[in-house]
């Protein structure tokens, strides 16, 4: 069975996305205010639904079995990805930089039965993610946008023939050099944009 089909996985999503988009009005009307001020450390910050499944189908299509994800938030994410690995027979390695999130993600990971297929690194991705063996076959960037690239140069050695490199929020101008980079190499990826170009997909040839 699908791990997305677990009662145990779906309920805990449902509960997770409703709490992401309560969080978001709340943020909305936050920066109406004159004394707002960005806070990481609770915003959630997460896919909604369709990305999720999204990921979760391009992951366990794929037979993704060794994945890393560069921020985490509250998990959210890395629950599809989990769900995903439990079915593939791998597992997800995941890291974030805020203590609180990493703490969060860990808490939903158990509600939702997943936690022993994930470990999450607390810290600057450039040092955590150090660490990670390859061959990585799928890559989540969804972290500091400004850090795709420099996060990718990281790990690229360690990519798989046919790795998936999934991007989200690539129509941000943070993330653009990520872009523009693998754009560049026409030759050695397959580059796609969904979502309405918000994601960008790419396979390693």
């Amino acid at each position: 069975m699908n791990a997305l089909k677990d009662k145990q996985v779906s309920d805990t999503l449902a509960i997770l996305h409703q709490k992401a988009a309560e969080d978001s009005i709340e943020r909305r009307k936050a920066r109406e205010s004159v004394t707002f001020e960005r806070s990481w450390d609770t915003a959630y910050m997460a896919v909604n639904p369709e990305e999720g499944y999204f990921l979760n189908f391009l992951a366990t299509v794929a037979g993704s079995r060794n994945i890393v994800e560069f921020g985490c938030s509250f998990g959210i994410s890395t629950i599809y990805l989990a769900a995903a690995a439990r079915d593939n027979g791998g597992r997800v390695i995941t890291t974030d930089i805020e203590p609180n999130k990493v703490s969060g993600a860990g808490k939903n990971l158990e509600e939702a039965g997943l936690a022993d297929f994930v470990t999450i690194l607390q810290g600057d991705a450039m040092q955590t993610l150090a660490s990670v063996q390859g061959p990585i076959d799928f890559l989540f960037l969804d972290g500091a946008k400004e850090l795709y690239l420099p996060v990718f140069d990281l790990l690229r050695p360690k990519l798989s023939k046919g790795a998936i490199i999934f991007a989200d929020n690539a129509d941000r101008p943070d993330t653009q050099p990520f872009v523009e980079y693998i754009t560049a190499f026409k030759d050695e990826f397959t580059i796609a944009h969904i979502f309405e170009k918000r994601a960008f997909i790419a396979y390693l040839k």
